[in-house]
């Protein structure tokens, strides 16, 4: 599944493509596919820390929800269609579903709230 979809065939990624590939590694192992010399490649492809554990993190999460999928499947193809589409793409973002909460609910993107801050405002036993 995961050599028609993608091919083992590159020199370069991209981080995007990197955790993309990392994923679908991680759902191929959770169905019985498993494919380490793939992993150590896409992995040897980072050399920083930060990259790396992305990698880890989107690899994990593939296999994580491969096997949570593969309890309500019976081919592993089911699982492979139901988690990464004909391109190769992750059905859900696969970092995003990987970090932690307090990481992922950053809201640098958001302009900011109008008025005081709320560590400014009474508590509510204050209130009338």
């Amino acid at each position: 599944m995961y050599d028609r979809t993608f091919g083992t065939e590159w020199d370069e990624l991209t981080r995007e493509e990197a955790v993309r590939r990392a994923f679908a590694l991680g759902v191929a192992e959770g169905v019985g596919n498993r494919r380490p010399a793939e992993l150590d490649r896409v992995m040897e492809a980072f050399p920083s820390a930060y990259d790396r554990s992305l990698v880890e993190l989107a690899y994990d999460e593939g296999r994580t929800k491969a096997l949570v999928a593969a309890d309500d499947a019976d081919d592993p193809k089911e699982v492979w269609d139901a988690l990464v589409d004909g391109a190769g793409t992750p059905r859900e973002q696969p970092v995003r579903a990987a970090l932690p909460g307090a990481i992922t609910d950053l809201t640098l993107t958001e302009p900011p709230r109008e008025g005081p801050p709320s560590s400014l405002n009474f508590p509510s036993m204050l209130r009338k």
